[in-house]
């Protein structure tokens, strides 16, 4: 998949060393020959409705016990997915080859705001874990823009050199410091999640694979040293493993997931009926939306659901495919591999299939940052939708 999606050998077969010229000019940028994927926007404005159907439900009882008001995650939701529909739909409309310009300051500023997290004067600190910032009566977590910011550097880069090229270890560093602030937040779901979409985008480059396995293993090493180091990640790998051997604690979350998915049945209980949302799922509104969809849809809701995230994928990859750049083929890809990525991770932490994360479900969970720039990114992708056709030679990989 990965040849005809990027035709690496293609553009190696037919690149021509550049000339001084070549590489002191921008190449020249057509204008976009297509209107944007209506499949993608279908099922993201379907995410979003849906999305916001069960933060109601999920999250009105403990509204109303704690702020007398049901709707109150509810009308915070909305306003993000108003907000997040504005910058998708506008994003959609602009030329996206213009990131490649703005990739390094878009970096830097990302940054700065995922260092402040680490004030502990400036930063919220919500269940141990300092991950966000506040913006008057807003509060933002930085680490939702690092994903953004890293897929724009590292296609930015790959589209014009070569993984072995200084341009893209910089890169690959840059990425690295922002899953290491990440962790030290702690956020070991979201740091996780950076570094997937980078070894996709490294894997369909054409990266040695001997050195990506060995980078794999000497990652796999130093996180489970981590692991080791850090007493609750350690239970959560514990519990995982033998839930009910703690299941007034560590293994509480997997339980009471398990339960709400097995009481859904075939058809479910009804919109609104679940029980496990009443104070035995924990963070029901956010990371474990899904169990609480599975028991008042059953399988088959479930089996709409992972379809819907199933066509995203598959229109996120044509996009790809059908791209007329190469930055614009990584970025679609990026893209659609952190989407499809955090979807399945979260459903499989709700399942029981992986340890807890804190990594919540794309357009479903309650979060505005996460909302928001999961469309801005969507916004990205049907920009890219826009601009069909074959590989431009321009655009092919330069030497050192």
């Amino acid at each position: 998949m990965s040849s005809k999606i990027l035709s690496v050998q293609d553009s190696r077969s037919r690149r021509r060393r550049p000339d001084s010229s070549r590489q002191s000019r921008e190449p020249a940028e057509p204008e976009f020959r297509g209107l944007p994927n209506r499949a993608l926007i279908s099922l993201t404005i379907g995410f979003v409705c849906f999305g916001l159907m069960a933060v109601y439900s999920a999250s009105a009882n403990e509204a109303l016990v704690s702020f007398q008001d049901s709707t109150a995650f509810l009308r915070k939701q909305t306003i993000a997915a108003i907000v997040g529909l504005f910058l998708m739909f506008t994003l959609s409309g602009q030329d996206y080859r213009k990131l490649r310009r703005y990739a390094w300051p878009f970096a830097a500023v990302s940054f700065i705001l995922l260092a402040l997290t680490l004030v502990p004067q400036l930063s919220v600190t919500a269940k141990g874990s300092s991950r966000w910032l506040a913006l008057g009566p807003f509060q933002f977590q930085p680490s939702e823009l690092c994903k953004v910011s890293s897929l724009v550097l590292m296609a930015s880069g790959l589209s014009r050199f070569f993984w072995w090229h200084p341009q893209v270890i910089a890169r690959i560093g840059t990425s690295l410091v922002f899953a290491l602030i990440v962790v030290k937040q702690p956020d070991l779901g979201t740091a996780l999640m950076i570094m997937g979409a980078l070894l996709a985008l490294l894997f369909i480059s054409g990266t040695n694979a001997l050195l990506m396995g060995s980078a794999l293993l000497g990652g796999a090493v130093i996180m489970w040293q981590h692991i080791q180091k850090t007493p609750y990640q350690m239970a959560r790998i514990q519990s995982w493993l033998d839930p009910y051997s703690s299941p007034l604690k560590e293994g509480w979350n997997i339980i009471q997931s398990q339960l709400a998915i097995g009481s859904g049945g075939l058809w479910g209980v009804g919109f609104g009926r679940s029980l496990q949302k009443l104070y035995y799922l924990p963070v029901q509104h956010a990371d474990f939306i899904f169990a609480v969809i599975a028991e008042e849809f059953g399988l088959l809701g479930c089996g709409v659901l992972l379809s819907m995230f199933a066509l995203f994928g598959y229109h996120g990859y044509k996009t790809a495919m059908q791209a007329r750049s190469l930055f614009g083929r990584y970025l679609a890809i990026g893209i659609t591999t952190s989407i499809c990525l955090q979807a399945v991770v979260n459903i499989a932490v709700t399942t029981g299939l992986l340890p807890v994360t804190g990594v919540t479900l794309p357009f479903l969970s309650y979060g505005g940052s996460s909302l928001v720039i999961t469309l801005s990114m969507v916004g990205i992708l049907l920009s890219v939708s826009r601009d069909r056709g074959q590989v431009s030679e321009e655009d092919d990989f330069e030497e050192a």
